[in-house]
């Protein structure tokens, strides 16, 4: 594997893109393979369908900070990992992400995100057992619950 400015600069793009709010960007970042798949931090955030994962590119955008992607790639796979902050309505929340490229076209595209929250263990576990009590399914609550 060899670090990669392409694969890295793709990552800046998305980033660019997400901030400005372009949807005609996302065809140009995203895979249109079926295997596509965006998980964020909420528990219902696992997202395969193409109109959802388009939206996160309408404006008004999302603010992202304090970016610095280190990128890697082998023939026509890459991937990159980065700690960004990200903005939702006033709060700041630091991340971590990674993101699974595919060269496609001549073009890196993304197939793959994963956002996370760095939470120690025994919180995430207090906070999972208080979703088992209120709930009758043991599931984590519905979005914006």
């Amino acid at each position: 594997m060899d670090v990669s400015g392409e694969v890295r600069d793709a990552v800046l793009r998305f980033y660019d893109a997400l901030r400005a709010g372009d949807p005609a960007a996302f065809d140009d970042l995203v895979s249109a393979d079926a295997a596509t798949v965006f998980i964020g931090s909420a528990p219902s955030e696992w997202v395969i369908d193409r109109d959802q994962l388009r939206a996160g590119f309408r404006p008004p955008g999302i603010r992202i900070d304090d970016v610095d992607p280190q990128a890697w790639s082998e023939g026509p796979v890459g991937w990159a990992a980065d700690r960004p902050t990200m903005f939702f309505g006033g709060d700041a929340v630091h991340t971590r992400l990674t993101t699974v490229w595919r060269l496609e076209d001549g073009a890196w595209r993304m197939v793959h995100m994963h956002v996370s929250l760095g939470v120690p263990d025994r919180e995430a576990a207090e906070l999972q057992r208080g979703w088992e009590t209120s709930t009758s399914s043991g599931s984590p609550p519905a979005a914006g619950s």
